[in-house]
C-alpha cells in the first residue's frame, strides 16, 4: 500500500479447457509480471485453473486431482512473490463438488471460498455439477494441497492491513450477495471471481 492506495488487478489469461498444465503456465507468467508492476492482489477468474466450461469432464476424477497439483505448483511458485494471488478450481469434497476460490500468499494457502449462488438457466446449467455452498451447513477445516484449510463462505481475508472478501460470478446477482455480509463483517475490498461461456451473439453484447 502507498499513500493508502491498494494496487490490485484483474488477470485475463488465455484459457485452453482441460488442459491444466497449459492455463498453470499462463498463471504463473501473469502471476510474476504482477509481481513485477508492484500489484498487491491479483484476482483470476473462477475456474481458471481447468477452465469454466469443462461440462462433463468436471466428474473426472483425473482432472480435479490435476487441479489440486496445479494449485500446488501455484502456491510454490507464490513463496517467492508478494502479491496475494486469487485462483478459481473446482473442488471435490464429501459427495459434494464445489466452485472455489482458492486464496494463495507466500506459499500457504490461507482459504478456499465456494459458490453459493449456482445458476440454472438459458445456456448457464451449473447445477448439473456444482453444489451449492449452503449444502455445507457449516464451516470446515480441511486437507487440501498438503495444508490444514478452511472451507468457508463466512471469511475474510488479510493483505497487510487491508481486509478482504470473496464471492463468486453469480453470487454478486443474488438479492443478498455473500458480499454484504462480507462488508458488514468488515471488508474492505470484494473480489468476484468470474467467467462465461461462449454463445452465438454473446460477444456483440459484451
Amino acid at each position: 500500500m502507498t499513500d493508502g492506495f491498494l494496487r490490485v488487478a484483474a488477470a485475463v489469461p488465455r484459457v485452453q479447457l482441460a488442459d491444466i498444465s497449459a492455463n498453470t503456465q499462463e498463471i504463473e507468467k501473469l502471476m510474476v509480471a504482477a509481481e513485477g508492476k508492484d500489484v498487491e492482489i491479483l484476482c483470476f477468474p473462477e475456474l481458471c485453473i481447468t477452465g469454466y466450461t469443462c461440462q462433463d469432464l468436471f466428474a473426472q476424477q483425473l482432472l480435479l486431482e490435476e487441479a489440486e497439483h496445479a494449485l500446488m505448483k501455484i502456491l510454490e511458485l507464490s513463496r517467492n512473490l508478494q502479491v496475494t494471488t486469487l485462483v478459481g478450481l473446482p473442488f471435490y469434497h464429501r459427495g459434494m463438488l464445489l466452485n472455489c476460490a482458492a486464496v494463495v500468499q507466500n506459499g500457504k494457502l490461507h482459504g478456499l471460498v465456494p459458490k453459493t449462488y449456482i445458476p440454472n438457466y438459458k445456456e448457464f446449467y451449473e447445477r448439473r455439477w456444482f453444489t451449492s455452498s449452503t449444502d455445507l451447513h457449516e464451516a470446515e477445516t480441511i486437507r487440501f494441497c498438503g495444508q490444514s484449510v478452511l472451507l468457508s463462505t463466512q471469511q475474510l481475508f488479510k493483505h497487510r492491513d487491508t481486509t478482504f472478501g470473496i464471492e463468486i460470478c453469480e453470487d454478486l446477482w443474488a438479492p443478498i450477495p455473500p458480499s454484504n455480509r462480507a462488508v458488514l463483517e468488515g471488508a474492505e475490498i470484494i473480489f468476484n471471481l468470474s467467467a462465461s461461456n461462449d454463445l452465438v451473439g454473446k460477444n456483440d453484447y459484451a
